[in-house]
């Protein structure tokens, strides 16, 4: 497993997972983060935000069969452990304009680690939790 690191790499568990970089626009009236559709890798089918968790909760903990996920931390920190079979990779995600791309069949699990962290998801599909794949089948 590697250390819990600050986006050092750009792909991790062999290109099932890899970093996006957005143009992060700032100046003296605070940021705009625009994310062009036509860009994405794929069409967003639903798009969600998740905010006010609690430090040191664990959200996720599950992969998507054949589904991708597009997380942007808006605001705060959050640390992504994200596995496939026995390779285990850690990020900690912060806001600032990069997101992480999740391929299908990458379990990941999200630890909020500062107050009011929001983080925004764009996904590939619809909800179907019959789509999801949880942590006890990879044990």
């Amino acid at each position: 497993m590697s250390e819990a690191h600050e986006l050092q790499a750009a792909d991790f568990l062999g290109g099932r997972a890899r970093l996006i970089t957005f143009s992060l626009k700032s100046d003296e009236r605070g940021d705009l983060l625009p994310i062009p559709f036509d860009e994405l890798p794929f069409v967003p089918r639903r798009v969600f935000a998740v905010a006010g968790v609690p430090i040191g909760t664990h959200r996720g903990g599950h992969a998507h069969r054949s589904g991708e996920q597009l997380l942007i931390c808006l605001q705060g920190r959050v640390e992504l452990l994200m596995r496939v079979e026995n390779a285990t990779e850690r990020l900690v995600l912060g806001a600032g304009g990069t997101a992480l791309l999740i391929g299908p069949g990458v379990w990941c699990r999200q630890t909020y680690l500062d107050p009011d962290t929001v983080l925004l998801a764009l996904t590939s599909e619809p909800y179907d939790p019959s789509s999801y794949v949880e942590q006890s089948a990879w044990r």
